[in-house]
């Protein structure tokens, strides 16, 4: 029974095996390359084609989002070698900028919330991560992937075929957006597909299934559960240790505390909240340090789902990530330090 009450969120497989589904589907019939053979044909770039999928599902206003440009991603990603592992953290750079800048996400409500503060004044306080974060990712993806290692076919433009295929993935993510009903939007695009495609055979369905992803991703979620089930003893930890933060050692201690928080967590929801709570006892003006400290320990978690995703649906390394990841934590903690203790 207590197993039972870490199993919340799991109904999030199911988006995960419709978007499978829809993106298997799509990929072996070729459903997107009539749109993706255009970009390809004008910018004369197969990266370009790239950095405009990363791009669409880094700004999804919607969970699970890295699921969905997953399957987006992955009907340019080669299904061997180099540039298909380099999907992974593709996948996961252009979908986690989100968190810095999104006012439907409780990583910008809840700070806007606890401080009075306008949506412009917030966004006057986090530009400077955000503005980093995009030049990594743009960085990261113009230069760590090469023009072979995308997949675009040649083949026509037809805006029929954009109208029969494409479109109805766009209709999908915008009913999830308005009714936020992954079962819905995403069972019914799977179905779409099967049917335009005549796949009914149950075999061939279930192949566009990686299973060690689904078991891996709920098995992360239910150890996320549980971290979040006892943040109680957490945030007692960070209470009762109110260290001085005008000292190196106390400073050093109490981001350690949110870090670890964060890390063992891996809960977008669980960082921001430590670092809304440490900046309301220690200062305002320690927000940027605490939310970029906070935010890498949720970045770099052994407990976000994101990671399982990419590296069982891609094969990305996990050297891979937390090379991107760690370099990418180190430039919001070095760039929110500069700011908050120099400047």
């Amino acid at each position: 029974m207590e197993l039972l009450s870490y199993t919340g969120g799991l109904g999030y497989l199911w988006m995960i095996v419709f978007v499978m589904i829809s993106a298997g589907l799509a990929k072996e019939h070729q459903l997107f390359a009539p749109v993706f053979a255009y970009v390809r044909n004008v910018f004369r770039s197969n990266r370009f084609v790239l950095v405009i999928l990363s791009a669409i599902g880094g700004v999804l206003p919607i969970e699970g989002r890295v699921t969905v440009s997953a399957g987006l991603l992955d009907t340019v990603a080669p299904k061997d070698g180099p540039g298909r592992q380099k999907m992974g953290i593709i996948d996961y750079l252009a979908t986690h900028h989100y968190y810095t800048w999104s006012p439907l996400e409780k990583t910008v409500i809840l700070p806007i919330a606890a401080f009075g503060l306008t949506y412009g004044a917030w966004l006057q306080m986090i530009w400077p991560l955000l503005a980093v974060s995009l030049l990594f990712i743009g960085w990261y993806i113009w230069t760590q992937v090469h023009e072979d290692e995308v997949v675009i076919k040649p083949t026509t433009f037809k805006m029929s075929a954009v109208i029969r295929n494409v479109f109805p993935m766009i209709v999908a993510i915008a009913s999830y957006i308005a009714f936020n009903n992954y079962y819905l939007s995403f069972g019914l695009l799977a179905l779409y597909y099967m049917l335009i495609t005549t796949t009914w055979n149950y075999k061939k369905i279930l192949s566009y299934i990686n299973w060690e992803v689904i078991i891996v991703v709920g098995v992360v979620i239910m150890l996320g559960n549980y971290f979040k089930a006892n943040e109680a003893e957490f945030k007692a930890l960070i209470t009762e240790s109110a260290f001085d933060p005008t000292t190196l050692a106390g400073m050093l201690i109490i981001s350690a505390i949110g870090f670890a928080a964060s890390f063992l967590m891996g809960s977008s929801g669980k960082f921001i909240a430590f670092a809304v709570l440490l900046a309301q006892l220690f200062g305002i003006e320690y927000f940027l340090w605490f939310f970029a400290i906070d935010y890498a320990g949720y970045l770099l978690s052994p407990t976000h789902k994101c990671v399982m995703v990419g590296n069982r649906y891609f094969g990305t390394p996990y050297g891979t990530y937390y090379k991107a990841l760690g370099s990418w934590a180190v430039i919001l903690c070095g760039t929110a330090g500069v700011l908050t203790f120099v400047i």
